[in-house]
Formats: C-alpha cells, sequence, structure tokens
C-alpha cells in the first residue's frame, strides 16, 4: 500500500488513561512509512461519531485506537461518511481487533497498516444504534455494567469475569420472548447475545460461529441453568465451546425482537444502549475496514 493520510482518534479515558499516551507512539510508526498523521482526542462518544462523520471516503483513513466502545462510536459516522476505519488496540478488551485477527500489541499493529488491505465487514443494529461485536440482554447486561466499573488495577481477561460474579448474585431467570425473522419463541431463561463478531469480554466467544460478512447476526440464549452451573461455564466460553444445543442454544437471523422481559438494559460493545423490547438487525458489508 502506497503512504497515505490518517487521522488518529483516541478516547484519552480508555485503557484508564494510557491510551493518550499511545496516540503518539502510533503515529510515529505511520510517519516512519511516509504516512501523514493527525490525532484527536475525543471528548464525548458522540464527539467521536462527529468526528468520524466529517471525513470522507477519500479523504484519509480514520484510525480507531481505544477500545470496542471507541470503535463503535468511529464506525457509527463512517457508516454516514463512507470513510475507510483501522482499527488498533487502546483498550482493555479490543475484541473485534481479536475477531479481525489482529494484533493487540500497539506497535506491532501500527506497524502492519501500512501493509493491510481493505474488506468490508457487517454492522449490527440494536435499534438505531449500530454495533460491531456483540449487543446483549439479561445476565450479559448487568455483568457488562459491573465490568464497566470494574477497578482499574483488574487485569483486562479478569474483568468479565469480576462483573459476572457481581451479576450472579443479583439475577433471576425471566421469560425470555423473542422473534427470529418472524418465528416467535418463549422460553425461561438467563439471557440473550446477539453478535455479529460475536466476541466480548476480552476474548470470550459467546456467539462461537459468528462471522462478519455472512449478513446475519448469531443468537446464543442460555436456558435452563441453575445459578451454581452458570458461573463454571465461563471457561467454555473462552473457547467457545458452551453451546450443547439444550441449555445454551445457538440460532441465526437478520430481524431478532426481544419483547420480554420489558424495561431490561440492553449493552452494545460495552455501553449502555437502550432497553428492551429492542429489534436488532443487520446490514451487510456496510463498513470499511482496513485490516
Amino acid at each position: 500500500m502506497t503512504a497515505r493520510a490518517a487521522l488518529i482518534v483516541t478516547n484519552p479515558t480508555a485503557r484508564n488513561g494510557a491510551a493518550e499516551a499511545m496516540a503518539p507512539v502510533a503515529a510515529e510508526i505511520l510517519r516512519s512509512h511516509g504516512w501523514s498523521v493527525d490525532i484527536t482526542m475525543t471528548r464525548s462518544a458522540q464527539h467521536a461519531v462527529e468526528i468520524a462523520a466529517a471525513v470522507g471516503p477519500d479523504d484519509r483513513v480514520l484510525v480507531a485506537l481505544g477500545g470496542d466502545g471507541l470503535l463503535a462510536r468511529v464506525a457509527e459516522g463512517a457508516l454516514r461518511s463512507g470513510a475507510l476505519v483501522a482499527p488498533l488496540p487502546g483498550g482493555r478488551g479490543c475484541d473485534f481487533i481479536r475477531a479481525l485477527g489482529g494484533s493487540l500489541d500497539l506497535r506491532a499493529g501500527a506497524a502492519a497498516l501500512p501493509s493491510a488491505t481493505e474488506r468490508r465487514v457487517d454492522v449490527g443494529y440494536a435499534g438505531e444504534t449500530p454495533f460491531l461485536g456483540v449487543a446483549t440482554v439479561g445476565y450479559e447486561s448487568r455483568a457488562n455494567g459491573h465490568a464497566n466499573e470494574a477497578p482499574a488495577w483488574l487485569p483486562a481477561g479478569l474483568v468479565y469475569a469480576y462483573g459476572s460474579a457481581r451479576a450472579l448474585l443479583e439475577t433471576r431467570s425471566s421469560v425470555i420472548r423473542m422473534t427470529t425473522d418472524g418465528v416467535e419463541r418463549s422460553f425461561e431463561g438467563w439471557s440473550v447475545a446477539i453478535g455479529n463478531s460475536g466476541r466480548y469480554g476480552a476474548g470470550m466467544q459467546v456467539n462461537p460461529d459468528a462471522l462478519l460478512d455472512d449478513g446475519v447476526l448469531d443468537i446464543t440464549t442460555v436456558e435452563g441453568l441453575s445459578r451454581l452451573r452458570y458461573p463454571l461455564l465461563l471457561p467454555r466460553y473462552f473457547k467457545g465451546t458452551h453451546i450443547d444445543g439444550v441449555d445454551i442454544r445457538a440460532a441465526r437471523g437478520e430481524r431478532i425482537e426481544v419483547a420480554a422481559p420489558h424495561g431490561q438494559p440492553v449493552y452494545a460493545d460495552g455501553d449502555i444502549v437502550g432497553e428492551t423490547p429492542m429489534t436488532f438487525t443487520v446490514r451487510r458489508e456496510a463498513l470499511r475496514i482496513l485490516v
């Protein structure tokens, strides 16, 4: 790839503030390959959307240096502008980069960009909000909320385990009513995870068969599990071997509506995006990514 211009978009609070210091390192690496590089710090999630929306499709590469939340908001802006997005690891999870097979080392990731190629990936929607990774309802959403509040000293690989342990104390199973491509189903269960990349929690493969360019969303439902058995499954989530077709089921669809329980928080890419009832959809190959 020839030398080109880039705008590094960084969340200064990502990785407990470390991302701000990482941006000049990435910029210097890209400049050593002849790239022209600018850096901008986001003031909010909406500011990240606005920055990306203002960059045209042929202007410069949007380098999103942060976690999955920042990347999702940069992608939201890029969907409007048609800009090319290049993710670099600057957060604790970086699950979308894991799904792409990219490096979690900043220097290696930045050095690889000059020889990277463009591909198009699907984008999921939780209501009107785009997401790249996973949207959740139920137990996983509660765990996500607690994970966001995890102590700064906790290693990334233990953040979701921390959130899961706290959520286990306060979550009850309930009747979940969902409709997938027009087919309604109700069951007593704990959670629904709707995946585009299918990864969250710093490496957990909640939707193990999810693909980024197949035009469908993968669904994992946790149903007939006891409270004590649930946390024992976490190691299997990292391996993607938790689906058994009985207590934990997998499905796929282009349009999924979770109608009940009503008023439950919905998280997507680590951030709260609304509450149930909510409809989840997908746009095939809508986003340009530099991989």
